[in-house]
């Protein structure tokens, strides 16, 4: 994708491009609720097997005698849930490259491995590198035990449904109709959460399939090529970004790839220069003319977007941002923007810049 002139629309994807990605999603989609299916059924096999042949582990009354049940049920459990997340994730690749390849993504350029490694990542829900990167601590502003829970709340989520469904089925279904058709009710619960996460993962995938060229024609467009910014407008556009990385407190690789564009377009941040501080970014805004106040937060808009996600923390700083600049809110027009980046949809210079007018 050709960088854009200010007056250029931007197009993200075209309609052939989205309607190929929408064929590897749903294909992909489909794949991963068959491989929980088959997943839960084969367990609920082996959970039967082993209910007929030791008794039904509930009605044992010491642990020697349950014994032989948990072994045969948790080693076939263990051995099927190994076999299903490892197809998932050879699928889950297979099917990221296939996105890159219908977008017309090019992995030979110079930042081909950096972007394909974003990709991997998507693709096997690996969380982004905490360690900053050029002088932006993303966990800056988070605090240690937000970020155990959060880890520890997407392990159990799957636990707690299949919970939640088998105390429904017990309390529905007669105790002897129930004793095995509980061994079978993960199926509704694996095949809806694997195409759930699917789903999520490659949308994810294509967010950073365009991120990278959307960075640099959007700032293309909200910092046209001119005078060099003075060097109290360039500490705020390199905070602008930096603090949206801390408020969501992950550095997303569209967040590295508009920081690097944004260096490219007004060069580097002054020595010394603390980036990765809200608190300075929103404090310094005042002293800039409105022209520059407009500039600043038409690129905290667009890097608010960039990972596709507006969170609360976000739409705060927005907020925040647009009170201390003294310009009327915009952010019902950045959500619309968002929108339409996620969607791939053509957007115009005018739409970006309705930001802050």
């Amino acid at each position: 994708m050709s960088a854009a002139t200010a007056e250029d629309p931007i197009h993200v994807l075209n309609p052939e491009e989205r309607a190929g990605l929408q064929r590897v999603a749903r294909g992909a989609v489909l794949r991963a609720v068959f491989a929980g299916v088959l997943n839960a059924i084969a367990t609920g096999l082996v959970d039967v097997y082993a209910s007929q042949r030791f008794g039904p582990h509930t009605a044992l009354p010491e642990w020697h005698e349950r014994a032989p049940y948990w072994l045969v049920f948790g080693t076939g459990a263990v051995v099927f849930a190994v076999i299903e997340v490892a197809y998932l994730g050879w699928d889950g690749l297979r099917s990221v490259t296939r996105l890159s390849a219908v977008a017309g993504l090019q992995l030979d350029r110079e930042d081909g491995e950096e972007i394909a490694l974003a990709l991997a990542r998507a693709a096997l829900e690996l969380p982004n590198p905490p360690e900053p990167v050029m002088g932006v601590n993303p966990h800056r502003e988070a605090s240690r035990l937000h970020l155990v829970f959060a880890s520890a709340a997407y392990k159990l989520k799957i636990s707690v449904t299949n919970f939640i469904f088998k105390q429904v089925v017990a309390g529905v279904l007669p105790r002897i109709a129930s004793r095995y058709l509980l061994a079978f009710t993960a199926i509704p619960i694996n095949g809806l959460w694997n195409g759930l996460v699917c789903w999520a993962v490659l949308r994810e995938a294509r967010i950073r399939v365009m991120g990278p060229s959307a960075a640099v024609e959007m700032l293309s467009v909200v910092l046209p090529d001119g005078r060099a910014p003075s060097p109290e407008l360039a500490a705020a556009l390199h905070r602008a970004v930096a603090s949206c990385v801390v408020r969501t407190r992950e550095l997303h690789p569209n967040h590295i790839a508009m920081l690097r564009a944004l260096r490219e377009r007004i060069g580097d941040p002054a020595p010394g220069l603390e980036l990765d501080r809200s608190d300075l970014f929103l404090r310094s805004l005042p002293s800039l003319s409105l022209a520059e106040r407009r500039a600043v937060l038409r690129v905290l808009a667009v890097a608010a977007i960039l990972d596709g996600r507006l969170v609360r923390p976000e739409r705060r700083l927005l907020a925040q941002a647009y009170d201390v600049a003294e310009v009327p809110s915009g952010l019902r027009q950045v959500r619309k923007l968002r929108r339409a980046f996620v969607s791939g949809d053509v957007i115009s210079p005018e739409e970006l810049r309705a930001v802050a007018s």
